[in-house]
C-alpha cells in the first residue's frame, strides 16, 4: 500500500479524501472532499477548498458561530456514520463476532451479503 494514502492523523486533507465532518455529538458525516464544493449546514455555508491543506482534527469556524471537526475516517467512524436502512453491526457486536470466530492476524475472511459492509471494514483494518 502506498504509505501517502494510509490512514494517519499527521497527514494533511487532500482534494478527493473522505473524511469525517462532525458537526454536534449527534451529528457526522462521510464528507468526500472536492475542491469546488460546499459544505451547507445549520451554521454556515463551509467551502471544501478551505479544509485543503489542514491536517485530521482540524476545527473550522463559520462567520456565524459555527464549528465543525474535520476528523480522519475509522471503521468506527463509518459505522457511525452510515445510514441505518439495513441492520448493521456495531463495535461491541463485530469484536464478539470475531472473538467467537476466533479471527487472528493471518486469517482469511469472506464477508457476503448485500449490507453496508461495516464489519468487513473493521476486520480488513
Amino acid at each position: 500500500m502506498d504509505s501517502s494514502m494510509k490512514i494517519s492523523f499527521n497527514r494533511c486533507i487532500r482534494d478527493g479524501d473522505l473524511i469525517i465532518v462532525y458537526e454536534r455529538h449527534d451529528t457526522m458525516k462521510a464528507v468526500k472532499v472536492c475542491k469546488n464544493s460546499v459544505l451547507q449546514n445549520r451554521f454556515c455555508v463551509f467551502k471544501h477548498s478551505d479544509w485543503i491543506g489542514k491536517p485530521f482534527g482540524s476545527i473550522i469556524f463559520s462567520n456565524r458561530g459555527g464549528f465543525i471537526y474535520l476528523l480522519a475516517l475509522t471503521p468506527e467512524f463509518w459505522t457511525l456514520v452510515l445510514s441505518h436502512m439495513t441492520q448493521i453491526l456495531y463495535i461491541a457486536d463485530i469484536s464478539f463476532v470475531i472473538m467467537y470466530l476466533e479471527v487472528v492476524p493471518g486469517c482469511l475472511v469472506l464477508e457476503s451479503g448485500t449490507g453496508s459492509g461495516s464489519s468487513g471494514t473493521c476486520v480488513y483494518l
